[in-house]
């Protein structure tokens, strides 16, 4: 019988490269609770896919746009590729369209990630998403000819996150890179999903806590963006309170928007302490009439589970 394998896998590329999409698409988007104060790599863990033979845990990275330039950025680059040498391989995913400049050479985030990884020496995976953006495929030649002269890479896989294509090629791909080993997590699925539902459960216990009578029942949590930075240690968390009425809205924002900033200011304060980070929180209000008796609104929030 084939050896179970087990491992961390560093997921590194440029901002709208698709890791979120891909990490989503990868584990289905079913999550677990967890705490993310467990251990030190879990704090970075994006997503975790089980496999017959294989348990294959993506550890989170910034995107690269942010790494150039200024001397903080640098500071942040140093901090995530860290991470690296703490990982069993590491995929490096790139957007087809971008991948080149027009003179056909690597872009220069994606040569100095190249540097780093050489400085990691960790086995590492290309893998070229938006495959099903190309109109000619053909047009991988170019970037598979100048990619593997800049870096021994262990594989190259072309890939589409969003139509999920060549998934499988990939997981075999970087299976063959894990350690032999039993599963270290329990055989679920996790992704910041996890701590989007906290967020949202969190912000939903200040308003119970400050507004007054049935004014808390008429309101509904949804986390409309997420973006995590571990190696900043930075959570940027955007959030719409729903309401029912017009009313229930001029209550909710208060005065020159004193009571959404108070609401904003305690919330702010506990997913500091829930998350152990810093958050930076964006907090709208907006109406949705009568929500609390539309069971799709109700599915939509999380009130009621989706029809089987």
């Amino acid at each position: 019988m084939p050896s179970f394998r087990c491992g961390f896998v560093a997921l590194v590329g440029r901002t709208n490269a698709g890791k979120s999409t891909l990490v989503n698409a990868l584990t289905g988007e079913r999550v677990s609770i967890t705490s993310s104060k467990a251990q030190t790599t879990r704090d970075k863990i994006r997503g975790i896919v089980n496999r017959k033979n294989a348990q294959i845990v993506f550890i989170d990275t910034p995107g690269l746009h942010l790494w150039l330039k200024r001397t903080l950025n640098q500071v942040m680059i140093q901090n995530a590729l860290s991470t690296l040498g703490d990982a069993d391989c590491v995929l490096m995913l790139i957007d087809a369209a971008h991948a080149l400049t027009p003179k056909g050479e690597i872009q220069e985030i994606e040569q100095n990630l190249i540097e780093a990884l050489q400085k990691a020496g960790r086995p590492t995976i290309l893998a070229i998403n938006k495959l099903d953006m190309l109109k000619d495929p053909s047009a991988l030649l170019p970037i598979i000819d100048a990619y593997s002269k800049a870096y021994p890479f262990s594989e190259i896989v072309a890939v589409s996150a969003r139509k999920k294509k060549e998934f499988p090629t990939l997981l075999d791909a970087i299976e063959k890179y894990l350690p032999v080993q039993d599963a270290l997590y329990p055989k679920e699925f996790y992704t910041d999903q996890s701590e989007r539902f906290l967020a949202s459960e969190t912000i939903r216990e200040v308003i119970y806590r400050q507004m007054s009578k049935e004014l808390p029942y008429s309101a509904a949590v949804e986390i409309d963006d997420f973006k995590s930075m571990r190696a900043s240690n930075r959570i940027e968390i955007k959030a719409t309170i729903y309401v029912e009425r017009e009313s229930q809205k001029a209550i909710f924002v208060g005065k020159k928007g004193a009571a959404i900033k108070q609401l904003g200011i305690e919330a702010r304060s506990q997913l500091a302490d829930a998350l152990g980070a810093n958050i930076q929180l964006e907090l709208v209000v907006k109406v949705k009439e009568d929500w609390s008796e539309n069971p799709k609104d109700l599915k939509s929030f999380g009130y009621l589970e989706e029809d089987k």
